[in-house]
């Protein structure tokens, strides 16, 4: 069994890469996930502190709900985000095992399934961004619902988002 760490280098530097930016990924999800609590809490403290007429406390108690959704959202991405991290990580080790004990099957499939799973994890936290964000556009149609004015002249009809029509619903 003769190997030199350059060979090792060979073999994990590629998905050194990856993981780096898998990194990146994580702490672009970090961010999104740590707004989107930002204003969940605010939210949530407007609507405890504040006198709203009827239909904006309707739809400030809507909002409310829908900042919870969206961190649960981008809860889920960032723990999707971290376990591809880890999966990338154990491809980078059976790689270095591989060159260490070649030719050992187990191996090979493992860090296989190891960076397939990362990859689909990233796939899964990117879709859930997507999701996040259509929740997003939805939210800053509904905000005008409760501002007559505003609301006709981005073609809304005002009022409580529980009646919003059904395509520009939250």
């Amino acid at each position: 069994m003769t190997f030199q760490l350059s060979e090792i280098l060979k073999a994990i530097g590629p998905t050194a890469s990856i993981i780096f930016a898998a990194w990146i990924f994580m702490g672009f999800l970090q961010q999104r996930y740590d707004a989107a609590i930002d204003r969940y809490r605010a939210a949530i403290s407007d609507f405890r502190s504040a006198e709203h007429a009827p239909e904006r406390r309707d739809n400030v108690r809507e909002q409310v709900l829908l900042f919870k959704r969206r961190c649960a959202l981008m809860g889920y991405a960032c723990l999707g985000g971290l376990a591809a991290a880890v999966l990338f990580l154990l491809t980078m080790i059976a790689g270095g095992v591989e060159v260490i004990v070649p030719d050992t099957p187990v191996v090979t499939v493992f860090g296989t399934l190891c960076a397939l799973g990362g990859f689909a994890l990233v796939i899964a936290a990117t879709v859930l961004v997507i999701v996040e964000a259509s929740y997003t556009h939805r939210q800053l149609d509904a905000e005008l619902l409760d501002v007559p004015d505003l609301a006709h002249r981005t073609g809304l009809e005002p009022g409580r988002l529980s009646r919003a029509p059904r395509d520009r619903a939250l």
